[in-house]
C-alpha cells in the first residue's frame, strides 16, 4: 500500500488486521511518521514474491500511477507473476486480489 494510502486504515485499524503490509519497512511509531516509512524497491520485491496472494488498494481510477521506484516495482511484479482476481471499489478506493501465476 502507498504511504498515502495507509491513511485509509487510520480510522480503522481493524479493517486490515490480519494482512501484511509488504511495502512497509517502518511502522508508524518507530519511524516517528503519520504513515510510516517504504522498504527499498528490491525488497518490496523480494516479498512480493514469498506470496501467493497480494491485495493492492489503489486509489480511484484515472488517479496517476505513482513513478517511485517502489511504486514501479510494485506495478512490474503483479504485472509479471499474478493475474488480477477481481477489483473492488470500497469507498472511493480501488482495492484488487491478485493471485500467483508464474515467476
Amino acid at each position: 500500500m502507498r504511504a498515502r494510502r495507509r491513511v485509509w486504515s487510520l480510522p480503522d485499524p481493524g479493517a486490515v488486521r490480519g494482512l501484511r503490509d509488504l511495502a512497509l519497512d517502518r511502522a508508524p511509531v518507530a519511524s516517528h511518521t503519520l504513515y510510516g516509512t517504504e522498504a527499498p524497491a528490491g525488497v518490496i520485491r523480494a516479498r512480493m514474491l514469498t506470496g501467493d496472494r497480494i491485495l493492492a488498494v489503489r486509489g480511484p481510477a484515472g488517479q496517476p500511477l505513482d513513478q517511485t521506484p517502489g511504486e514501479r516495482v510494485k506495478r512490474q511484479v503483479l504485472a509479471a507473476c499474478f493475474e488480477e482476481w477481481g477489483p473492488r471499489e470500497v469507498q472511493g478506493a480501488r482495492v484488487t486480489v491478485y493471485g500467483r501465476a508464474g515467476c
